[in-house]
């Protein structure tokens, strides 16, 4: 087991493993006006209580255990649609990506007993849609958290490894760094085949969606099949040739129902 996680730590070395990564771009790029919209999604319920917290972590980075009504208030805030402007207009566009990563960050930060894909695909989506230096602090924050991980939710270390896998592939499309994103995919593979054995797992439910707690056609399912598809399995092939088969074997996979 020390060997296998000392493998998994060289294997991850590329990306920088950091718990701080996104700190500096948050406090760049994210004001009291946006945390304020992040601390009224309860309809106002607690905004001034939440406004305060929140801004605290804004300044210190640090993630600490909070009481319901924030966590309530970002459990709905992560449910935005920045690219469905028309339904919330403050959480439009880059604004809107900014505030959803700053609070599935916070969410990940603070599950202990939740599965970590409630937040994962939006967090993941939200990071490339505000381009590469922050998939790439993104990317620091997941190698971080797989390396720290001690819950014992089936489907969190291979979610986190598969959500990793997306951004690395983002980032990385050099044909010489076909090597290197062929053992992430290899590394997927085997969290997700070892998840089903150690909780006796079905082998005929769909592969990685279907190890989750949720019930079939869960509404995160949706996003993370056309995230893998967007990246795994776009209509040109843009990925280095030891890779492309693989990445559209494992597309076709979680894209079955």
């Amino acid at each position: 087991m020390e060997h296998e996680q000392e493998m998994i730590k060289q294997l991850l070395a590329p990306l920088h493993p950091n718990e701080r990564g996104l700190v500096p771009l948050f406090q760049d790029n994210i004001d009291g006006r946006m945390l304020r919209d992040i601390a009224e999604a309860d309809y106002g319920e607690g905004e001034v209580e939440c406004f305060f917290l929140l801004q605290a972590i804004w300044e210190t980075g640090v993630v600490a255990a909070s009481g319901y009504q924030l966590w309530n208030v970002l459990e709905l805030a992560s449910c935005a649609e920045p690219e469905r402007f028309e339904l919330e207009p403050e959480w439009a566009g880059p604004r809107g990506h900014w505030m959803r990563l700053f609070v599935c960050a916070n969410l990940m930060g603070q599950a202990s007993q939740r599965s970590l894909d409630e937040w994962l695909v939006r967090f993941v989506s939200s990071a490339i849609s505000l381009g590469e230096p922050v998939a790439q602090a993104a990317a620091s924050l997941l190698a971080w958290r797989f390396l720290t991980y001690s819950g014992n939710r089936r489907e969190d270390p291979p979610l986190l490894a598969f959500a990793i896998l997306l951004l690395a592939v983002q980032l990385e499309r050099m044909q010489d760094r076909g090597p290197w994103l062929k053992q992430i995919a290899e590394w997927v593979e085997e969290e997700e085949s070892r998840a089903r054995e150690k909780f006796n797992y079905p082998a005929a439910s769909n592969w990685l969606l279907g190890l989750s707690h949720r019930g079939p056609n869960d509404m995160t399912d949706g996003p993370w099949r056309a995230l893998a598809q967007h990246i795994l399995a776009p209509p040109t092939a843009l990925h280095p040739r030891e890779v492309d088969e693989a990445f559209r074997r494992l597309a076709s996979l979680i894209a079955q129902t």
